[in-house]
């Protein structure tokens, strides 16, 4: 019996032996991971320096990093995923990560506790990163809204409290403050520039109790009542010169717009809060409350991390992910690129501007979970070009809001069959 412990032991002690020189040297390998991003503004800059005592603490570990247009990115990344040939990480947009979340690797074969890492951020933000099968398969790092920023000099100078009017206006007093304040600034042409995206539309369309789905997400449903309110209003401001329709009918960008002092208010994102804090200098500006019309409403959105199914470095690439979207990373990265965290623990003190943070927070406090999740609909993904295609008919006065709720209606549907 002695004998035969004796050997056990030393089975053992070389079996041991060999897990452990295969675990250093698979340790100790060189790996390059690619990630692909996109700059709203300087986010792959701070993305570099947020990760720099990660790539110190891992000195095997190099990052080949690729930046892409926003303009070209979702193109570029399908063909590599249809090619075979994914990188390892990339940032990944709301819109990006409904056509792509089929192909993203989950997160949970990764982490001891995956229920924990997903109580670690918002709820709407856990539920855009889950995929059918409710699998977490990115890490969300920022959240965003949508929301007005306007030119507070301009609103001063009709003699208009910015601070007052805000907490309550409708659409409808908007329109009457708007038409003071160009009044009173020869150099100001517009009210309001609105993106050219179906989502920055879609702000306004749930404010009138618009949606794109029926509620079981199992149709289209465009043709509505308070969608076609919206299509009937966007049409009446474009019409009477409250909205510039270069922007929609044009290719003039509504934020370059904005910075010249052309325009009131934008209907932007969160992220415009970096951008004008860098380059406005001749005014000052503001986020307030957008205007309500049957409800108060914003759009949840966001920015991920995510790795794929056919990556070359998933193990690598998941632990990359991991510490830079952790407590301390996520903050920091936030912080330098003025954006609103994924985290729930997040604890931000912005150098600047934290009072246009609190509101876009504020306008998606009041947000329906309906409209996170129509945006997480892939089959919705598939049907937002058209879409766009449809407000610029209306726009252009070629068919009415009721035609084009139809022609969605049945155009989307294809893809529910």
């Amino acid at each position: 019996m002695k004998k035969i412990a004796v050997i056990l032991t030393i089975l053992l002690l070389a079996t041991s032996t060999l897990f452990a020189t295969g675990t250093k040297e698979e340790g100790t390998k060189d790996v390059t991971l690619s990630v692909m991003w996109f700059n709203d503004a300087n986010e792959s800059d701070v993305f570099m320096n947020t990760i720099d005592d990660y790539l110190k603490a891992n000195p095997r570990i190099k990052v080949d990093l690729q930046v892409v247009a926003y303009s070209e990115y979702d193109q570029k990344l399908k063909m590599m995923i249809s090619g075979g040939n994914p990188p390892d990480v990339a940032r990944i947009s709301t819109n990006t990560l409904s056509v792509v979340v089929d192909s993203l690797e989950p997160i949970d074969g990764y982490v001891a506790d995956i229920e924990r890492v997903k109580q670690e951020f918002l709820p709407s933000m856990v539920a855009f990163a889950t995929n059918k099968d409710n699998r977490l398969v990115a890490y969300p790092t920022e959240a965003t809204a949508n929301g007005m920023l306007v030119n507070k000099t301009a609103f001063d100078k009709a003699g208009i409290d910015l601070d007052v009017v805000s907490k309550t206006w409708t659409w409808s007093e908007w329109e009457t403050i708007v038409k003071k304040v160009i009044a009173a600034n020869p150099k100001m042409k517009y009210g309001l520039a609105v993106d050219f995206t179906p989502h920055r539309f879609s702000t306004i369309m749930y404010q009138f109790n618009g949606h794109f789905l029926n509620a079981d997400q199992t149709a289209m449903e465009f043709n509505n009542k308070g969608t076609i309110e919206t299509l009937n209003w966007f049409k009446h401001v474009h019409d009477s010169g409250l909205i510039p329709k270069s922007v929609w009918l044009g290719s003039e960008n509504p934020a370059e717009l904005f910075q010249a002092g052309l325009v009131a208010g934008h209907i932007g994102g969160s992220w415009n809060i970096n951008t004008y804090n860098k380059n406005i200098k001749d005014f000052e500006w503001k986020v307030v409350n957008m205007p309500k019309a049957a409800i108060n409403s914003s759009v949840p959105g966001g920015k991920f991390v995510a790795s794929f199914k056919g990556s070359a470095n998933k193990v690598e690439a998941q632990k990359l992910m991991a510490a830079f979207s952790d407590n301390a990373h996520n903050e920091a990265y936030c912080l330098d690129t003025f954006n609103l965290s994924s985290r729930v623990d997040a604890t931000i003190s912005y150098p600047s501007n934290s009072k246009d943070f609190e509101v876009f927070l504020s306008e998606l406090k009041v947000t329906p979970a309906y409209t996170a999740n129509e945006w997480k609909n892939t089959n919705l993904s598939k049907v937002t070009t058209y879409i766009k295609e449809q407000i610029v008919e209306v726009l252009l006065g070629n068919i009415t809001a009721q035609q084009a709720v139809a022609n969605v209606d049945t155009k989307g549907n294809t893809y529910f069959k």
